[in-house]
């Protein structure tokens, strides 16, 4: 009668590996989706930046107009808002997303044809 533990430990081995690369994708895609949304609210930081003409002062001014009125505006005109700032930042993250997936499928198929090995 033949011995079941060989069959046993490859099935363990494999369902291992199977195991890793399921963790090392969802890992790498939450990173690779919160570096997206960090590049996009970058944007929108760069963009205010730039249209207090870099200066800080200039830049906080506007941040206290907006806020202020923001807090003062009734509540249907800061509902719609947030749908436009909501649309815009969605809008940069798909865009985003677009540009750099190409990048990302490549570096995440090389990972896993490498098996972990650190080569």
């Amino acid at each position: 009668m033949a011995d079941p533990r060989p069959k046993l430990r490859a099935r363990l081995a494999r369902a291992g590996r199977v195991t890793s690369d399921i963790c090392h994708v969802g890992l790498s895609v939450s990173l690779w989706l919160s570096g997206t949304l960090l590049a996009a609210l970058g944007m929108v930081l760069a963009f205010l930046f730039v249209a207090a003409d870099g200066r800080p002062l200039r830049f906080f001014a506007h941040l206290q107009n907006l806020s202020t009125h923001y807090l003062f505006a009734d509540p249907l005109a800061r509902a719609h808002f947030d749908r436009q700032v909501l649309a815009l930042l969605l809008g940069l993250v798909g865009l985003l997303a677009i540009a750099r997936l190409p990048s990302f499928v490549g570096k995440l198929r090389r990972d896993l044809a490498r098996g972990g090995r650190n080569d």
